[in-house]
């Protein structure tokens, strides 16, 4: 099972990045959605939280990236994106389809929401699931655009312009502000 979806998901890639072969390989796009894709946690940081005794720690949490086709999202690359906490790897807490591409010469992360996203849970494993994505079931996330700077060869950074334009509900809050950093190794999320 493991080899089939191993199979599976080396001819999705194959896939994935011929089809985007028409946004001109932009190469930091190229690189940036390289290192975004993958499986992230937070389990450092929190036996770091538990370590030092600290009032807030942060929840064990899973973030899986897995490159998708939209056909309507051209000249750039598009990934489903999913938020797990550990111990509910059943029911994410947040899906999304992240679509990265130049904006104005900058290098600018879109966010949509995915419609019937239950749907779609455990996705970033499945391309059987994957494959049914569609434009039409996404709305974009207005006023929650990151935009990415590269710094140097081996990072990238982004912040939010520290409005509140990114509405968000999740615990409570009312808007989302960003600060991210991403490396080969590491992908760091405030």
């Amino acid at each position: 099972m493991c080899g089939s979806f191993l199979f599976q998901f080396g001819l999705f890639l194959i896939m994935f990045f011929a089809t985007s072969a028409a946004f001109a390989q932009d190469k930091d796009i190229k690189l940036l959605g390289k290192w975004m894709t993958g499986s992230w946690d937070t389990f450092a940081q929190v036996d770091a939280d538990e370590a030092a005794d600290l009032k807030y720690r942060h929840i064990r949490a899973l973030l899986h990236v897995a490159p998708v086709v939209i056909p309507e999202l051209k000249n750039g690359l598009a990934f489903y994106v999913e938020n797990q906490q550990a111990e509910s790897r059943t029911k994410p807490y947040r899906q999304r389809i992240y679509f990265l591409s130049r904006l104005d010469g900058e290098i600018t992360l879109q966010i949509y929401k995915i419609s019937k996203a239950e749907d779609f849970v455990n996705a970033y494993k499945r391309a059987d699931l994957l494959k049914n994505l569609t434009f039409s079931g996404l709305t974009k996330e207005d006023g929650c655009d990151l935009i990415y700077k590269k710094i140097g060869k081996t990072l990238f950074k982004v912040k939010t312009n520290g409005g509140k334009a990114c509405r968000s509900s999740l615990r409570g809050a009312t808007y989302t502000y960003s600060e991210s950093e991403i490396s080969p190794v590491k992908w760091i999320n405030l």
